[in-house]
């Protein structure tokens, strides 16, 4: 488990950085879509732009959110520093060939 969450670490993390030191050599937009599990396990539902989140930096799947968190902070580094035009899109409910259709989210409930 922990070279697969490690994997996905560095692949939100260097890949970002990657893909950031791209755009700022050739003049490009940036586009990082990101995750609502930036947020950890919410205090508050529905979430604000300005809620900050409630994240466990030491749990199981902590590499994943903090990589994705790592990122946005990158992206607005770039931003800030070197001019990149950057956007992030923060996707919370997205629909795939293994969802459950019975995981009582919106998507599945429509699907259902």
């Amino acid at each position: 488990m922990f070279f697969v969450l490690n994997n996905a670490y560095k692949t939100n993390v260097m890949g970002t950085l990657n893909m950031l030191g791209l755009a700022k050599r050739i003049g490009a937009k940036f586009l990082l879509t990101s995750t609502s599990e930036v947020y950890g396990d919410p205090l508050e539902h529905s979430q604000k732009e300005t809620y900050w989140g409630h994240v466990n930096p030491t749990g199981v799947r902590s590499c994943y959110d903090e990589g994705k968190r790592t990122a946005e902070t990158l992206a607005m580094d770039y931003h800030r520093a070197a001019d990149v035009e950057v956007r992030i899109a923060r996707i919370f409910y997205s629909y795939g060939p293994r969802m459950c259709i019975d995981d009582g989210r919106v998507v599945s409930n429509f699907v259902a």
